[in-house]
């Protein structure tokens, strides 16, 4: 129960920081144009899809923490490694998130009230800072898959110029953002079939970038790819891949809204997957090809990097998980009706 739990927590984070990064790209133009041609439609739906992400945003930070306060439990010598030899790009995607917070605050308080050069200018902002805070943590991911950059001296460290030229994090960190393009897009063509059409561009790169990743673990983390490749969740997630294709053909086809609805269903169930699948198909090490650690630490490092041995001090802190646990979905799950729900007029604001 404890472990399907933390595995909806972390897919839920997922989810909800892809959308992120899409909704962050698509509402800045969506306003401008909206302002250019004096289209009040496409002005309300950019401030509602505003308002969905501005909050949910937080949503997913809490989800994100969540996890992260599961593994200092349960892995805590392993989470003080990884801070102290992956400080840099961690910090970077720490630093980002701070900024992309700034953004979302001022350009939702200033929609009314900066002029419309300034607020787009923050929505790029918004827009660049949401793309780029994935990158410190794939950096992470690559390393994890590989460990590249591994430096002894001065003292244990990454270095960060040889993990950002890792092969798996040059192949999983920009499938990463079109997957969460192609999510976003995906579910805003309900309301418009152009959006259909870039998802069906932006699916297809997605596939090629997931094939050069699979190559890049098949030459680097062989044990992973062999992992990855037999596993259950691969299959499923193949078939929601497919599924994604022929929903949106039949979409544009046929104007078909059941199938954009579909579509949508396969995309977030694609992401939850992919990101499960690429998370636990390096088990039981959290280092997927361990044979590429320096000789001197490896022996070391081991009992840290193991997953099935948690500090054995939590055996108390599963029924403790859960009593938190659910009342933070079902208060979720109670803040994303509400966000989505449609306002009554009289609560509407120009």
């Amino acid at each position: 129960m404890l472990t399907v739990l933390v595995v909806l927590i972390f897919g839920l984070h997922v989810v909800l920081a892809n959308l992120g990064i899409g909704l962050s790209t698509v509402i800045p133009p969506m306003k401008r144009k909206a302002e250019r041609e004096g289209d009040e439609r496409l002005l309300r739906k950019a401030r509602r899809l505003m308002r969905f992400y501005a909050s949910t945003y937080g949503l997913a930070g809490v989800f994100g923490t969540a996890f992260t306060v599961f593994l200092l439990s349960f892995y805590p010598d392993f989470i003080g490694l990884a801070g102290n030899i992956a400080f840099t790009p961690f910090a970077l995607s720490v630093l980002l998130i701070a900024l992309h917070f700034l953004c979302i605050v001022l350009y939702w308080y200033g929609w009314d009230r900066f002029d419309s050069g300034t607020h787009f200018a923050i929505g790029v902002l918004m827009a660049v800072s949401a793309v780029l805070i994935p990158l410190g943590f794939r950096a992470i991911f690559g390393f994890l898959n590989a460990p590249l950059g591994l430096e002894l001296q001065p003292k244990l460290h990454l270095d960060t110029l040889k993990a950002l030229a890792n092969p798996t994090f040059l192949a999983l960190y920009p499938k990463s953002v079109l997957a969460a393009f192609t999510l976003t897009f995906i579910i805003l063509a309900y309301d418009d079939r152009t959006f259909a059409k870039l998802a069906l561009v932006t699916l297809t790169l997605t596939a090629v970038l997931g094939i050069a990743y699979a190559i890049t673990l098949r030459d680097l983390a062989f044990y992973k790819f062999q992992n990855a490749i037999s596993s259950p969740i691969f299959f499923a997630k193949m078939f929601f891949v497919a599924g994604q294709f022929v929903a949106l053909g039949v979409y544009l086809i046929r104007n078909d809204r059941t199938a954009i609805v579909t579509a949508g269903a396969f995309s977030l169930t694609t992401v939850f997957l992919g990101e499960i699948l690429n998370a636990l198909s390096q088990y039981p090490y959290l280092i997927a090809n361990t044979s590429m650690l320096p000789e001197g630490v490896r022996a070391a490092l081991m009992p840290i990097i193991d997953l099935s041995r948690p500090n054995p001090l939590t055996s108390g802190l599963t029924p403790i998980t859960l009593a938190f646990l659910i009342p933070l979905l079902m208060a979720s799950a109670l803040l994303i009706h509400l966000v989505t729900s449609e306002p009554s007029p009289s609560s509407r604001t120009r």
